[in-house]
């Protein structure tokens, strides 16, 4: 469903690209390559904007909302991105995780 081109910056999503800024394009691709696990605030902004997060700012929360919208992250497409109280986010491939509780049923 997501295909990620790290040459041209580029997410295709079922076949068609998203037009995503490089800000978006960076915090979509830390959230994919760290499908299930927490990601801090601070680990966030450093990754995606290359500096120390040193004060309460919405920057993130917006980003979020919006990378959410543009990429379609929603159950319906097997993902969460999913805030965790008091820390940051975290991606979850919902499929992945049901896979994952059958095998331990088993």
């Amino acid at each position: 469903m997501y295909h990620f081109d790290t040459h041209r910056q580029l997410v295709m999503l079922r076949g068609q690209p998203v037009p995503l800024s490089g800000t978006q394009y960076r915090l979509a691709s830390l959230f994919f390559s760290n499908i299930g696990r927490v990601m801090s605030r601070d680990h966030i902004f450093a990754m995606v904007w290359g500096r120390e997060f040193r004060e309460f700012t919405r920057t993130i929360d917006s980003h979020v909302s919006r990378l959410r919208l543009l990429l379609e992250i929603e159950p319906q497409n097997d993902f969460r991105l999913q805030p965790v109280y008091k820390s940051g986010y975290r991606l979850l491939h919902l499929r992945q995780g049901e896979a994952a509780a059958e095998k331990q049923a088993a």
